[in-house]
């Protein structure tokens, strides 16, 4: 996979019914908790002192931040996402609407941004835009989580999502192919001027870009 898939996935076309969005949310929780997602976001916040609030944008479900937030219980988390219907299922956590292109806080408001499956749905130039946004409102760090683009990954979430739901079935190989490696999604950030952020593989053929603010 030299290159990153344009194809748009079925949840970048259309909104399908709530129903089926409830089922797709239910699987991304079930990913993130047992293949890594979660895992690989709260490695980064090991060690954190004092209170910390964090802004998962494109927060889904939420259950990264509650996942995170009982975990570390100085952490006081956001959930942000533009679709509302998403938010809705963001149960137990604050939540904001807004774009992530144009983040609805002011400079340096958060001390974290996260995000988890979220850059893989975006081009190489909205991702850079978003970043320098996360950079804007974030004062102590960031942490992006997202898909390794390898063959064995795409094999793996092929033969894993064989008894999904349809959308899943879709959409999950392709976002493998949509996805970044390494020295991709660290030359996106340097572009957007973020030098100290670097890329980390792990479990579940997944990647964070992340760092704290020098």
């Amino acid at each position: 996979m030299q290159r990153r898939s344009t194809e748009l996935e079925i949840l970048d076309r259309e909104t399908p019914p709530r129903e089926m969005m409830e089922r797709v949310v239910g699987y991304l929780a079930f990913v993130n908790r047992w293949l890594g997602g979660s895992a690989a976001v709260e490695r980064h916040f090991r060690g954190v002192d004092g209170p910390a609030t964090v802004l998962d944008v494109a927060a889904g479900g939420g259950d990264i931040l509650r996942s995170l937030a009982q975990r570390h219980p100085n952490v006081r988390p956001i959930a942000l996402d533009l679709s509302a219907m998403m938010l809705s299922f963001a149960e137990g956590v604050p939540r904001v609407r807004g774009d992530a292109l144009r983040l609805p806080l002011a400079d340096k408001s958060v001390d974290y941004v996260i995000s988890t499956h979220f850059f893989h749905h975006l081009p190489d130039e909205a991702i850079v835009l978003v970043l320098r946004e996360f950079d804007r409102v974030a004062r102590r760090g960031i942490v992006v989580n997202d898909l390794l683009r390898r063959w064995r990954a795409y094999f793996w979430i092929r033969l894993f999502t064989l008894f999904a739901n349809p959308i899943v079935q879709v959409d999950g190989p392709l976002s493998v192919r949509r996805g970044f490696t390494p020295g991709e999604i660290e030359a996106l950030a340097r572009r957007a001027g973020l030098d100290w952020l670097r890329a980390r593989v792990h479990f579940g053929h997944r990647f964070t870009l992340a760092g704290v603010r020098p």
